[in-house]
Formats: C-alpha cells, structure tokens, sequence
C-alpha cells in the first residue's frame, strides 16, 4: 500500500534502555501516512472544514470509516478544534490520542493561549515539558502575550527564563513579545532594557516599545521613540506607530507635532485608515482644534462607533453639548449601533443641557440595546 510522508515529530515510545531525548541534537522521524487514509474523503473534508458545524458533521464519518484515532485525523481535529476556540473538545480528543506528537502540544498550548485561558495555558505548559516536548518560540510568543494581557508579570518573568534556557534569547519575535510583557506588566524599564538588547528590531519591536512608553502614561518618550525612528532610517512608522503615539500627542497637547503627523500620515497613505483618522480626530479634540476634527471627520467615507465617540467627546469637552446630540442623532440616524460611550456621552450631553426627557429616551435606548448597566448620570 503507497503512503504519503507528514512532516511531524513521532513522539518515540519508552523503552527502559531507551535514551534520553536531547532537545538540542533531536532525530526528527518522519511519519507516513497511508494513502487510504489521507485520500479518504472524509480526511479529505477535513481539510475544507470551515466552521464548527462543518467539523461536527465530519466527525461521525471519521468514526463510521474507523479514521478517528488515526494520526493525520486526530491531529487536524485538535488543531480545528483549537482553532475554533472549542478547547474542551479539542482536550477530550487530545487526552484520548495514542498519537501525541509534538505539533499537537502546540496546538493545544496555542488554543488555550488564544481564548484567554491563563491558568490552563500554563497548566499545559507544564505538562508539555513534563510530556519531554521542546517548546517552539511561538509558544513562548502566545504565553507571553497572554500573561501580558492579565498583567501577570511574575508567571511571564518564569516564561522569560524559560525562554532564555532554550536558547531563544536572540530571536526577533520571543524578544518582541518579552519587551511586550514587561511594557503590559508596567515595567517600561524592563521593557526598555529588553528592547535595547535586541540584536535586531522589527517594525513590531519599535511599535511595542513606544506602545508600551504611551500606554505607561509617558507620552514625551513615546514620541520620542517616533523620532529615533526616523533618525535611524531603518524602519518607517506604520498605522500602528500613529495609533500608538497620536493619543501621547494629544494627552500634551502638541498641536504642532500632531498636525506633522496628520501630514506624515496622508502623504504615507494612512489617511483612508478609520483607526488612523480616529485618533486624528481625537487629537485635534484634545488639541482644541475640534472645527478642524470636524472636517476631517465629515470628509470620512468610513466611520466606526468609536470615530463618533471621538467627535462627541470633542464637543462635549469644548463645552458644545448641543452639537454632540445632533451628532448622536445622526449616528442613530445612520444605523451606527451605540456603545457604553456613546451612550454615557449623551447621558452627559443631556445632563449639560438640562433636558430630562431626552435623557429619558438615552436611557431607555440603552436598557434595549442591553448596554451600560452601570451607567448613572444626574439629569435633574
């Protein structure tokens, strides 16, 4: 019977006079897959899959033509299954599997990272290295991230150790990803000692650092950053880069600066970006500038919530509530669907005016859209 080769590790079964694995000087074996089995039509199917639905219908034929515990099977349902976001079933088939080869631990690890799940991520950590499994620098890229975004800054320095005794200390993304971490975990000076060690820096590296500077509250470094970008010529600022600095422009109130990068941004073509024109916006608001907001903001084809929000808040802050409900009036007039902002904004704008029945009907829009429970403004 003919048979296809599968780039995987095969995960090599214990022996008492078997040797240690050696991560560093690994015997990779490939692993072939016989052709009924990757011809099948139902392993086949598997490879269209594109929604949960789908897999869920494909799963009985798997198991009607005796695929199911089958290697290339099992591996691709893991994978889906991850990829969905379906970590329990995605574990049950995992846990059963005689075939734990080493893809599918990082599949796993990547599923558990990518829906947030802290403790069952690093949990599975753990198990991947008890399970003798050499972690790849995306492993540490998805953990790394995730600890950031729970501000777990003593499990990602861990990771970071971990990551060095790997010998990934060098790589360009599992360094991103630390400057990442320390700059989420408010560590800015971590964060900068990492990002100075970098033998070589990405358009992402730069972006992470002056994120993390504005995010951190220090707006004059983050444009700073900007600029040493453009001194050392290697990497231009992106959408990205503006989005990240726009609101540390805004928060110190350099108009001159921001109307350089509104300049920066249409002649680089990031002016038909709506998150880019957002903060545009935002900035000309903070600035004091907000009849200049209002034209860029007019002349948008595209708008999100957030862009009226912007607008809103500007005119709220200029002391304009009139001009912020007729701007809220339009927004519902348009089909744009409201935030909690949105909707906190008009609160403030009908509590500025003293119009009780209006602020009724806001309200009342936000109790059926089910938005701001918590949302309280004194109208009388």
């Amino acid at each position: 019977m003919s048979s296809q080769p599968l780039p995987l590790v095969a995960r090599p079964t214990p022996t008492p006079t078997s040797p240690p694995r050696n991560h560093h000087h690994a015997h990779y074996e490939r692993v072939y897959i016989p052709s009924h089995i990757y011809k099948h039509p139902a392993s086949l199917l598997l490879e269209l899959c594109a929604s949960p639905r789908e897999l869920h219908q494909i799963i009985p034929q798997l198991i009607k033509h005796g695929l199911y515990n089958e290697l290339l099977p099992q591996t691709k349902l893991v994978s889906l299954f991850c990829s969905y976001g379906l970590l329990p079933e995605a574990a049950r088939v995992f846990d059963r599997s005689p075939h734990k080869i080493d893809p599918v631990y990082h599949s796993m690890l990547k599923g558990y990272a990518r829906t947030n799940s802290l403790h069952d991520a690093l949990s599975f950590f753990v198990r991947m290295l008890a399970d003798d499994v050499s972690p790849v620098v995306y492993d540490f890229t998805y953990l790394l991230k995730l600890f950031g975004d729970h501000g777990a800054l003593r499990t990602g320095k861990a990771i970071h150790g971990q990551l060095i005794k790997t010998g990934f200390l060098s790589n360009l993304f599992a360094m991103t990803a630390v400057v990442n971490l320390y700059a989420k975990c408010k560590v800015i000076d971590d964060a900068y000692k990492m990002f100075g060690r970098m033998p070589e820096r990405d358009l992402v590296s730069w972006n992470t650092i002056v994120s993390g500077y504005a995010q951190n509250g220090m707006a004059k470094v983050a444009i700073e950053m900007v600029s040493r970008m453009f001194e050392e010529g290697r990497q231009r600022p992106d959408s990205v880069t503006l989005i990240s600095v726009l609101p540390a422009i805004a928060d110190m109130g350099l108009l001159g600066v921001g109307k350089a990068v509104h300049g920066y941004a249409i002649r680089c073509g990031y002016d038909s970006v709506v998150n880019v024109l957002t903060a545009v916006i935002d900035m000309y608001c903070k600035c004091g500038a907000v009849g200049t907001a209002r034209l860029i903001f007019d002349g948008m084809d595209d708008r999100s919530a957030i862009t009226w929000n912007s607008m809103m808040d500007g005119y709220l802050q200029s002391g304009n509530a009139e001009e912020a409900m007729v701007l809220f009036d339009k927004m519902m007039n348009e089909g744009i669907k409201p935030t909690d902002v949105t909707v906190m904004e008009a609160l403030h704008a009908c509590a500025a005016l003293g119009d009780l029945e209006r602020g009724k009907l806001v309200h009342k829009l936000a109790d059926e859209l089910n938005l701001g429970s918590n949302i309280s403004v004194e109208l009388q």
